[in-house]
């Protein structure tokens, strides 16, 4: 079974980028996949800002990255890089546990233009070609939904994302 790690650096799963890691999330699991989600925002920011890799949590996150096959990491349209957050735990990140994986950078923003530069800052992955979604294709409804070209290009991403991971497509 492949094996799959969705990080979201904002600090609401209510938020958008955590409609996206859900929606991803459902199509790897549909697909066969186990998955990890991972709110950086709701790991403890002292830690971080420390770099405190010895914290149990950081370290339960470098488990759940190290055994992963792929991964997924939505990065919000103010910061092409990530969140400060989710910045300093890549930052904390032994140097290998990325190293080979595929990952997949999905952005959102309200421009095209917020889409440069996505996906760097995540090296040692194999860096896949970014997805950008728009604020725009969500709706508020108990959380946030996304619109069917989001739900679409999720999809694509998703299988993508398992393509790369697995060395096949996902079954229709």
């Amino acid at each position: 079974m492949a094996e799959f790690a969705l990080l979201t650096g904002h600090l609401s799963s209510k938020s958008r980028p955590g409609a996206i890691i859900r929606t991803v999330g459902a199509q790897l699991r549909a697909a066969g996949g186990a998955v990890v989600e991972i709110e950086v925002g709701e790991l403890p920011h002292s830690v971080l800002m420390a770099g405190d890799d010895r914290h149990p949590e950081v370290r339960s996150v470098q488990r759940a990255l190290s055994t992963a096959d792929a991964v997924a990491v939505v990065i919000p349209r103010y910061e092409p890089h990530g969140s400060v957050p989710l910045r300093a735990l890549l930052g904390l990140l032994r140097r290998d546990v990325l190293a080979g994986k595929p990952v997949l950078p999905l952005g959102l923003g309200t421009v095209r233009s917020q889409s440069i530069g996505l996906g760097g800052g995540l090296g040692g992955g194999e860096v896949l070609p970014a997805a950008f979604l728009y604020d725009d294709w969500f709706s508020e409804t108990e959380g946030w939904a996304p619109d069917p070209r989001a739900r679409e290009l999720l999809r694509r991403a998703a299988n993508d994302l398992w393509t790369a991971a697995v060395g096949e497509a996902v079954a229709a």
